[in-house]
């Protein structure tokens, strides 16, 4: 099955967020990649954190505009996703930065995304993800062993 669609929507979402500094994230596009209001929760801490597709993108204006966050950077690394008929999930797994001059040994995590097809386009309808951290590390078999960058 062709994910030509799906890898488009899903590098979107993850060039949409990154900005560097001076610049902003192009917002409306992240709120466009959305199935209605969207489901996204960040499991990385103690406790799930719930954002809609708009309540996700106002933390995001409020931190820019408090200058905590100053730029960021979000790239896929690895890619695996299953259709059946007018519906996917992909596990994405990814890198960040919150300066873009940072180049290795970037903080990793997976996101697993899942997709709807409405008419001909393919939107998220949810995702969730957790950072890597002390207790969990991403695993070699999703691909991350043998990337170099």
């Amino acid at each position: 099955m062709n994910t030509r669609a799906i890898d488009y929507v899903t590098e979107d979402f993850y060039e949409s967020l990154s900005f560097m500094e001076g610049e902003l994230p192009d917002l409306e596009t992240v709120r466009e990649l959305f199935y209605a209001d969207g489901l996204l929760v960040n499991n990385s801490f103690s406790q799930p954190i719930k954002y809609t597709a708009g309540s996700f993108i106002q933390i995001i204006e409020e931190q820019i505009e408090a200058d905590k966050l100053t730029q960021f950077m979000q790239r896929e690394l690895y890619s695996k996703t299953e259709i059946f008929g007018r519906v996917a999930q992909r596990t994405s797994v990814y890198e960040y930065s919150f300066s873009y001059y940072e180049t290795e040994n970037l903080p990793k995590g997976i996101n697993y995304i899942q997709f709807v097809q409405d008419d001909d386009k393919w939107l998220i309808s949810s995702m969730a993800w957790n950072d890597e951290n002390e207790n969990y590390k991403v695993p070699t078999e999703l691909g991350i062993g043998s990337l170099s960058h």
